[in-house]
């Protein structure tokens, strides 16, 4: 629920009218569709200012010293730098009279964003809290390759070439005195353990039992479980279940369409019949296409995750779900987000369109286009690449060192906005175990799916989401109209070039449009009577490159378009004092 912008400078003493304007820059973050009063606090103290955006009781702080999120296990020196890491979800501000300290937790499930200069240093879980502080934007090209080929801003990058983003179980450390910046990383280290399947299995289930004891004595009234058709958050609910830590007042909820609820094996039916079968209370909340203006829709979901991800399907309500569970007192939700494996893969290739980080030349409609249109180059970073280590092996480092940095931190950006969030599935303690199985073990979840199974009660996994398709969404009419109009306009022309522009807009169909339809149809025909095992090996030989959804291209363009514009506006809101 909470964001915050922590600045330290190095000569000049803040003032009270540094309070008011970090103040306005919580101001600025804050969710306009949310009508009740927001609380924001703010801190000056000498050299030091913070200032926390919807301030509430379940943050920690002490002194200077800040956590937002949660830790699982009680660490009374949380507060001091350069001490151990701690297991949690969390950001973590941490301050003393010789340095100031910054820090991720295991997968930086909390993005955290930092700049320096030799004035000051600035440190905010929101890009836009930075560049509205320092009042520039510095557009960072080598963005949109990556936005083309993944959706994200990809594995390092933000939106400003000043912006650096701390990566996993990381720290920066600013030494004052020296007024000097050093970064330090915990390895992220697959190495298989000799033990049996047992043996793994019991390990893996102590790590989830002792990482679930943090909610012992948690208020549940303040907090709802996301419960899905799945593996990930019914395992949380039944070993909460089977350590008796579930109350009365504790709630579940589903969101999707309203007519997926009655849908036999849909996420939403599913996760409700878990609910009642094991006695807690379930609410479904409907995330049908809002009736405000589509502009008004996708600006919103810009704005509150900052243009990281074109995830764009599940928040057609107008992010009306997390406004609801603002309005309704919950503090927050415990998701069921987890790093237990991958799905099978046979090549290079496939581990990269496999957990999201493939790049334009993986792509037939891409292949050529930085090279045509002059784009930036794209860079695979050297520690993603593949070591000396199989595939599932490497697709799983990947997994946590990419994928939920970039992506599902992404999606998570998008609820902070209204609601805490704890990943309890993502404690140090469990992935250290994930990280000692071989690799039969984490393929397909095969361990992880094998304690859920014992623990569950015997109604079948859902088989179908409970939201709309982004490639419908991507089809209709008034969303076409206002990508297509503003690929047209002279500001994206002077930020692109008409060349490129052009080139993905032609191909941008109508839902219903006849003879895209008719193409599409007889394709989708022809691959169904192809077998899958010549599928798989035409994509691992790179024979047939797959091609991303002109639509869903058209899109992403339009991210980058409109979020150019919104930081470009962000960096004048607030004027320097």
């Amino acid at each position: 629920m909470s964001k915050i912008i922590y600045v330290y400078t190095r000569n000049n003493s803040f003032r009270l009218k540094d309070k008011d304007r970090l103040l306005k820059i919580c101001k600025e973050l804050e969710p306009e569709n949310i009508a009740s009063k927001i609380h924001h606090k703010a801190s000056v103290n000498d050299h030091i200012a913070f200032a926390i955006m919807n301030y509430t009781t379940s943050l920690i702080k002490k002194g200077n010293s800040v956590l937002l999120g949660c830790l699982y296990d009680q660490c009374e020196s949380w507060d001091e730098p350069l001490t151990d890491f701690m297991d949690g979800s969390y950001a973590l501000f941490r301050d003393n009279e010789d340095c100031l300290e910054v820090v991720t937790d295991a997968v930086a499930s909390r993005t955290i964003w930092y700049y320096f200069d030799e004035n000051c240093f600035v440190a905010s879980t929101s890009q836009r809290a930075i560049l509205m502080f320092i009042g520039s934007f510095h557009f960072d090209e080598r963005v949109i390759p990556w936005l083309l080929s993944t959706g994200s801003l990809g594995p390092e990058l933000s939106w400003d070439k000043r912006l650096k983003r701390l990566p996993a179980d990381s720290s920066v450390l600013l030494e004052k005195k020296k007024w000097s910046i050093s970064m330090k990383q915990a390895p992220i280290n697959f190495a298989e353990y000799s033990r049996s399947d047992n043996e793994h299995k019991k390990k893996m289930e102590d790590a989830i039992d002792k990482t679930m004891e943090c909610f012992k004595h948690m208020n549940f009234e303040k907090w709802a479980l996301p419960l899905s058709g799945g593996y990930d958050s019914r395992a949380i609910l039944c070993f909460l279940v089977n350590k008796g830590y579930v109350p009365e007042n504790f709630t579940t909820i589903t969101w999707g369409l309203e007519q997926s609820i009655k849908e036999k094996k849909n996420d939403a039916k599913v996760a409700k019949d878990i609910a009642n079968t094991l006695g807690v209370t379930h609410k479904y909340y409907y995330t049908n296409v809002s009736d405000e203006p589509i502009k008004k829709i996708i600006d919103r979901f810009l704005l509150c995750g900052e243009g990281r991800i074109d995830h764009l399907s599940g928040y057609m309500d107008g992010m009306k779900l997390w406004r609801d569970l603002f309005d309704d007192g919950r503090v927050g939700i415990i998701r069921g987000d987890e790093g237990f494996g991958w799905s099978p893969v046979s090549s290079a290739l496939m581990v990269r369109y496999s957990i999201g980080c493939a790049l334009c030349s993986d792509y037939s409609n891409l292949v050529n286009v930085i090279e045509r249109f002059g784009l930036s180059n794209q860079v695979f970073p050297a520690e993603l690449k593949q070591k000396n280590e199989s595939l599932s092996t490497w697709r799983d480092r990947l997994y946590h060192a990419y994928r939920i940095p970039t992506v599902l931190a992404a999606l998570s950006d998008l609820k902070l906005s209204y609601a805490e969030q704890i990943s309890p599935l993502l404690s140090r303690s469990i992935l250290n175990r994930v990280r000692e199985m071989p690799d039969r073990l984490r393929t397909d979840k095969a361990l992880f799916k094998k304690i859920v199974d014992y623990i569950t009660p015997k109604i079948p996994y859902a088989n179908k989401g409970a939201n709309a398709s982004v490639q419908d969404i991507l089809k209709k009419g008034p969303v076409i109209e206002l990508i297509r109009d503003t690929l047209r306009c002279d500001y994206s022309r002077t930020l692109f070039g008409s060349e490129f522009l052009n080139y993905i807009e032609k191909n941008i169909s109508f839902e219903g449009s006849s003879n895209k339809k008719n193409s599409v149809s007889i394709k989708q025909f022809i691959k169904k009577l192809i077998p899958k095992f010549i599928k798989n090996w035409l994509k691992n030989n790179e024979l047939v490159l797959p091609t991303i959804d002109p639509n869903k291209l058209a899109f992403r363009v339009y991210i980058v378009i409109r979020m150019h514009q919104i930081l470009s506006k962000d960096c004048n809101r607030i004027k320097s004092y």
